[in-house]
């Protein structure tokens, strides 16, 4: 299997350091032919040298960006690589993540079909005690998103997320499935995405990530798998925690705009 990591940074080395030495020890577990790459998006305000040869499984590269944002700082690596048609997947990510032992195995191990595009993986969350995955089952409709863009106002959205979060099954198993998009802190893409779409252009700098991947693949009716065997721990929102509501609130209305203009 050939692997490649595209993380990004945002001011998060502790984080990055953490991150990138459990993904080596979940590489070191894998038996036969592997070659997992990394590439850190480094869209850090101040930057710091990593040491990319500490590591024994996995091969790593650091590229400095200017702050493009999430998929932003994923796609200026993605767009640029020489064959992106060479890796059986690419995995987009958060630093704020633990790979288990077996993740990569289990990765390795999943057998994804000829239509499936996004495999969204277990992503155990330890700030909400819950399963991130499977983010949204089924396709918004126009008046949900609508309705959504409204909340981002700091009377309506504290509100929300006190609905949400106490309304959202903590201990809901969910079996593998069909779904609409996966939770967006990691996406892992297969060959068969990228042999339709060698490169992504999304225009906004954050938010909304997820709901674009799925409309470019509901386009070409492909796949959204939820495989909960693939397991991740998160502990969530490291880059974005600090960042003030009104630039939250902003950048999610302008993500949902765009996705509304786009595909409904």
């Amino acid at each position: 299997m050939k692997l490649l990591i595209v993380c990004v940074n945002y001011n998060s080395y502790g984080e990055l350091c953490n991150y990138l030495q459990s993904v080596d020890k979940s590489a070191s577990n894998v038996e036969g032919d592997l070659q997992l790459d990394v590439i850190i998006a480094d869209n850090s305000s101040s930057k710091e040298v990593v040491d990319c040869g500490a590591y024994k499984a996995i091969q790593v590269k650091q590229v400095e960006l200017q702050n493009l944002g999430y998929l932003g700082g994923a796609q200026a690596i993605i767009n640029n690589l020489e064959d992106v048609s060479q890796y059986d997947y690419i995995i987009i990510s958060n630093v704020d993540l633990q790979f288990e032992d077996e993740t990569i195995k289990q990765l390795k191990d999943f057998k994804a079909g000829d239509d499936v595009a996004w495999v969204a993986p277990s992503i155990y969350s330890e700030k909400f005690k819950r399963n991130l995955n499977p983010s949204i089952i089924n396709r918004y409709k126009r008046w949900k998103l609508t309705l959504l863009k409204l909340t981002y106002n700091s009377l309506f959205y504290s509100i929300y997320t006190k609905y949400y979060y106490a309304n959202k099954g903590k201990n809901v198993v969910y079996p593998m499935m069909d779904i609409y998009a996966g939770h967006g802190s990691i996406i892992i893409l297969t060959t068969n995405f990228f042999r339709i779409y060698p490169k992504i252009d999304y225009p906004i700098f954050l938010y909304g990530e997820e709901i674009y991947l799925a409309e470019l693949i509901r386009r070409k009716q492909m796949r959204v798998v939820y495989a909960p065997s693939v397991e991740i721990k998160t502990t969530g929102g490291v880059s974005t925690s600090k960042m003030p509501s009104d630039s939250y609130f902003k950048f999610n209305k302008a993500a949902i705009n765009f996705i509304l203009k786009t595909f409904y």
